[in-house]
């Protein structure tokens, strides 16, 4: 018969395990498309190749439309750092860059793309509230 020390030291590593596998199926459900936190967890590349299968984008589009995604990134994280804090200013100023960094795309597309695109959008809009990261 086992020891009392050894049956915790073996629920200790089952535990430790567990939490392992647990935070590891977490992240991995964060970045895969679709899944929670979907916007900024993908990448510029991955969110334009998403894009690109929804509109049938050649690869020259889809190029223009990664490097859209990749301005309004860096544009998204700069006034993150600045309005650190005030959730209501910081809301208002990500719905404005998101509204400019739309147009742009439009901007590249087909008018028929440019439908399908902004169908798109108004889809993710009436999904509601995103839930909050804790992070």
């Amino acid at each position: 018969m086992k020891s009392t020390a050894q049956r915790f030291m073996v629920l200790v590593v089952m535990v430790v395990i567990a939490g392992l596998l647990q935070m590891a199926m977490g992240q991995d459900q964060q970045r895969r498309p679709g899944g929670p936190g979907q916007g900024m967890r993908m990448s510029p590349k991955e969110r334009a190749e998403a894009l690109a299968k929804q509109l049938s984008l050649d690869s020259l589009k889809t190029a223009n439309v990664e490097a859209v995604y990749e301005k309004y990134q860096k544009i998204m994280i700069d006034k993150r750092m600045e309005l650190q804090g005030d959730m209501d200013a910081m809301r208002a100023a990500m719905a404005e860059i998101r509204e400019k960094q739309n147009k742009e795309i439009v901007g590249l597309l087909t008018e028929e793309q440019a439908k399908k695109f902004e169908e798109i959008q108004k889809t993710l809009m009436q999904r509601g509230p995103r839930p909050q990261r804790n992070n």
